[in-house]
């Protein structure tokens, strides 16, 4: 069963017609917001993959969960479906399982956090983050060993948990956690780290929202995902072709010996759509190199450099999403089932992206 959202006011938003000054004040006050949780993360975080590394990613989303600023893509959509409970105001959501949130965490030590944002009774955006924990418990410190076979021996796993519930933290399901994982002083301020970025960016969504009013934010975001949408049909009636181009290439070698694993993807357009297609990839591994390849995310890998190649001046965001269609066969290297080991899905990653 789908996420339920509780709200006191269930008043649908109004879309209106905006000003081009509204709109790019909106837009710049959204990328800073953006900015802004990245700077209270690393002010405040312990661990060095986080705080020097810089291994996390902010997102702010309209009340769809579409990302409208961030760099990681949308995983709300996935995360709402695995979610069998309620979503109200005051609550806050943490998951570490890539297969409880279809691939929106590729491995354990990613620690999601995701917090729908109410106003006046009524959902009105969502703000989510993600950083990697240092060490999550598993059969080796770091919780990345290369001779996994299965995801157990990689460290704790939480599925979708509403890890706070009326604003108040549920300490002992938190406790529960920590005391799997090696270094619990660095993970505990690491989660409270993101917990603080979420919450500045609620602050700046009900800021906005207050000062332009909620019809004028909510049409906002919606023009400047229709504004991404057409932009990037353009890039992709103009640049992909419709025959089919192929790609391969291949993980040499596991780490134990076996090896080489073959990554396969034909692309072409059909109408308006480009389609990726990896049809061809070999089957998934009983080591640790899987990848849980996320849809979404691999459309915000290819969106992105079509933008940084084809024209950087426009906004990316999610708008364009409904103009990819990804295929990954399940039960592959890039789609694993569960409980396939997923620490050092990176050689995958890399291969791809």
């Amino acid at each position: 069963m789908p996420t339920t959202i509780i709200q006191t006011n269930n008043k649908p938003f109004k879309r209106v017609k905006l000003d081009p000054i509204t709109l790019d004040v909106i837009e710049n006050s959204m990328f800073s917001a953006r900015w802004e949780m990245d700077a209270v993360l690393f002010r405040t975080a312990m661990s060095p993959g986080i705080r020097e590394q810089g291994d996390e990613f902010p997102m702010i989303a309209n009340l769809e969960g579409k990302m409208v600023v961030g760099q990681f893509g949308s995983f709300i959509y996935g995360f709402k479906e695995a979610y069998d409970g309620t979503m109200e105001e005051g609550d806050m959501f943490l998951t570490t399982d890539p297969y409880a949130c279809n691939g929106a965490v590729s491995h354990v030590n990613d620690w999601l956090l995701l917090r729908p944002i109410f106003k006046d009774g009524r959902l009105i955006s969502y703000a989510a983050m993600f950083g990697h924990m240092t060490d999550v418990g598993g059969k080796v410190p770091g919780s990345l060993p290369t001779d996994a076979s299965q995801i157990f021996e990689e460290g704790i796993r939480v599925p979708p948990t509403k890890i706070y519930k009326n604003d108040v933290l549920q300490e002992d399901i938190l406790e529960l956690i920590l005391h799997n994982c090696r270094l619990p002083h660095w993970n505990r301020s690491d989660f409270n780290a993101i917990v603080a970025a979420i919450r500045m960016a609620e602050k700046r969504v009900l800021e906005m929202a207050e000062r332009f009013g909620d019809d004028i934010y909510y049409s906002a975001l919606e023009e400047l995902l229709d504004r991404n949408k057409t932009a990037m049909g353009k890039l992709i009636m103009n640049t992909v072709p419709t025959e089919k181009q192929y790609f391969e290439d291949y993980i040499c070698d596991d780490g134990l010996g076996m090896g080489p694993y073959k990554i396969k993807c034909a692309m072409w357009r059909q109408g308006k759509k480009v389609i990726f297609d990896f049809e061809g990839t070999d089957p998934q591994s009983i080591s640790s190199i899987n990848f849980f390849l996320n849809e979404e995310m691999f459309k915000m890998f290819c969106g992105v450099y079509m933008i940084m190649v084809f024209d950087p001046a426009i906004m990316f965001n999610d708008g364009f999403y409904d103009l990819m269609d990804v295929r990954i066969p399940e039960g592959t290297l890039l789609k694993p089932v569960h409980p396939a080991a997923l620490s050092c899905r990176t050689h995958a990653l890399g291969r791809i992206f």
